[in-house]
């Protein structure tokens, strides 16, 4: 069977967790490039995956693969899409703050027959709200409580002079519209991102972010409101293996969509040579 030959943009966790993923080999696709910043950090990956990829830049890598993998951060998203749209590459973007905060780049892929496939991070019930968007959504709201641990060094807590050392109680470090919060915490809470193209857009999805110190998972909390009704969903995280400040979900749901991509993949494959044949 013919494998869809992935280029993963970026070899940090979420990186590691789409090449454990493939290595289970019951998805049709396989690592064929990696990029990275940082050179030594995808030749690692090679080694440790034993991987038959060419170490290379963006634009080579998307030159040469059937789809992009973007698992850096948010700033190199843009690159990332323009390459894909250069060379006609469907892709999977794990940063979406990076498309929030860009929305420009949705529409440019759309026009030129790029698709970009998008998780749900770490939530749960995104289902129910892409569907009560279809009778009109009036109120969003999302409530991110995490251990402190997880939110230290984020941008809006260092600006602001905000310690969270000693803390004993809940508090509350941020509440405001999802492009504010993804901007003040690119690295916490990109399920804002999600549950923004999910809902009702960044300006009018609510967002509050609880610093708990007994936390002992992050979680993450969608009210939605509308014609249909009233959606109340919680999801509750443990940390990733490998990084405390990403939830072990946001890589899963990465890889759930690698999965649905390839094997529409290899289905369209299948159809053509069927017609030639």
């Amino acid at each position: 069977m013919h494998k869809m030959k992935v280029g993963l943009i970026g070899c940090g966790n979420i990186g590691t967790d789409v090449c454990i993923a493939l290595q289970k080999g019951d998805i049709p696709a396989e690592v064929a490039a990696l990029t990275d910043i940082d050179r030594s950090r995808a030749e690692q990956m090679a080694r440790s995956f034993q991987l038959s990829a060419t170490i290379c830049d963006l634009e080579e890598n998307a030159a040469s693969v059937d789809f992009l993998v973007e698992c850096a951060d948010a700033g190199v998203v843009a690159k990332v899409v323009d390459a894909a749209i250069r060379h006609r590459r469907d892709c999977l973007i794990l940063s979406l703050g990076g498309l929030m905060t860009t929305p420009e780049l949705l529409e440019a892929a759309r026009q030129h027959g790029v698709q970009i496939w998008l998780p749900s991070g770490a939530l749960a019930g995104l289902d129910g709200v892409r569907a009560g968007r279809e009778g009109g959504l009036d109120r969003v709201t999302l409530t991110t409580r995490k251990p402190p641990g997880g939110l230290k060094g984020a941008p809006y807590l260092a600006e602001r002079g905000i310690s969270l050392d000693g803390l004993k109680e809940p508090k509350v470090v941020f509440d405001g519209t999802a492009l504010e919060a993804v901007k003040a915490f690119p690295k916490n809470v990109n399920v804002a991102a999600a549950l923004s193209f999910a809902g009702i857009g960044p300006e009018r999805t609510r967002v509050r972010v609880i610093a708990d110190p007994r936390a002992t998972a992050n979680s993450h909390e969608i009210v939605a409101e509308g014609a249909f009704g009233r959606l109340v969903a919680m999801t509750e995280n443990l940390p990733s293996p490998r990084n405390a400040k990403s939830s072990y979900l946001a890589s899963l749901s990465g890889c759930a969509e690698l999965r649905a991509a390839a094997e529409a993949f290899v289905m369209r494959r299948a159809e053509g040579a069927g017609r030639c044949g």
